[in-house]
């Protein structure tokens, strides 16, 4: 098939080709716990902000939503059913209903996103005026097939590239019965006791081209990392197989590579090292530490001395000391379990295909 530059592409207006609805808000105090994907306006889990027990008449299913305020412009395609709040709108093509069709049109119309911002919203007349642009037939209508074609084989070579990665990992992690979590002793440490705390020099994102070099920064997503840099001649990264520490939030991540760390105001974040690290144990290292730092916010911001006063439990060993061999094998054990999950529910999906 053509490659997307080989393609004709022409720009078309939204609200000739689909129908735009907006939804409905639920507000907190009304919201009731249930399995109901409830789409808001966020960046992440494809746009859920809840699974409510609520109902009204914005649940649609096969439908792209895109955000009409916070991450303005930012489009999902939503296979099941789901309730709509009013930060979004429901957009269902006329002539196409296929998943792969729809994935495909979801990112033309979040590739317009930079149009928009928290000052310019996108309701339901302007997004039916937004142009997008799209690939087309010879006469000049949207290519549907094309498009669904496209993305079954990228899909297809992704799915492929990610078995091939699981199975090299799965080939290096052996399962080991340990005792469960609240069969092991546990004991409290004072973070400044095990680890040497840092922070980053002064920098910024927005003064690096793009590259291939994480920029880790205070976020709750992404392993903190905000944009993949190049770096600057004779700028030295900061070394990876650490745990970095958001004063923002707590949002704790272990870092396996090297990276550039935010420092100065802001945005910053903490470094937290230590000789024992690998990928496993910083991983459960890092989710008890933000158990610990989850109390900070914009009002009440951690700092390098703060940090170092902050205690975390631990498992420990018969001695009291940090048991860090539980630690991986309990990390190994997760993931060795989550792996076998995907490759299940990727098999299952295979099959209903």
């Amino acid at each position: 098939m053509k490659k997307l530059y080989e393609k004709k592409w022409k720009d078309i207006e939204l609200g000739k080709i689909a129908d735009v609805n907006s939804g409905r808000d639920i507000y907190a105090q009304e919201r009731t716990d249930g399995d109901i994907p409830y789409i808001t306006s966020g960046t992440a889990n494809n746009g859920i902000g809840y699974f409510v027990g609520n109902d009204n008449d914005s649940k649609a299913k096969n439908a792209i939503s895109v955000n009409r305020n916070g991450a303005v412009g930012e489009a999902f395609y939503h296979p099941y059913e789901a309730l709509y709040g009013n930060d979004c709108r429901r957009v269902n093509l006329h002539d196409a209903k296929d998943e792969e069709t729809q994935l495909f049109a979801a990112q033309c119309i979040s590739e317009q996103k930079e149009a928009f911002s928290y000052s310019r919203k996108l309701g339901t007349a302007r997004l039916k005026r937004l142009h997008v642009m799209l690939p087309v037939t010879d006469s000049g209508k949207p290519d549907y097939d094309y498009m669904a074609q496209y993305t079954s084989e990228m899909r297809e070579g992704m799915l492929m590239r990610y078995k091939n990665h699981v199975a090299g990992q799965l080939s290096h992690l052996e399962y080991k019965d340990i005792p469960a979590l609240d069969e092991k002793e546990w004991s409290e440490f004072r973070l400044g006791d095990l680890f040497e705390v840092s922070r980053p020099k002064a920098r910024n994102k927005d003064d690096y081209e793009v590259g291939d070099i994480p920029f880790v920064a205070s976020g709750a997503m992404n392993n903190g990392v905000m944009k993949c840099c190049n770096i600057k001649p004779d700028e030295k990264l900061d070394r990876g197989n650490c745990i970095t520490v958001s004063p923002v939030d707590g949002s704790s991540f272990y870092q396996p590579m090297d990276f550039l760390g935010r420092g100065g105001a802001g945005s910053s974040v903490l470094m937290l090292r230590n000789n024992t690290l690998n990928l496993f144990r910083g991983e459960f290292m890092a989710r008890m530490i933000q158990q610990t730092c989850s109390k900070y916010n914009y009002g009440h911001m951690g700092n390098k001395d703060s940090i170092k006063r902050e205690r975390v439990m631990l498992p420990v060993t018969d001695s009291g000391e940090p048991d860090y061999e539980y630690m991986e094998q309990y990390s190994k054990n997760v993931m060795l379990r989550k792996y076998q999950q995907y490759l299940m529910f990727l098999k299952q999906r295979s099959d209903t295909r």
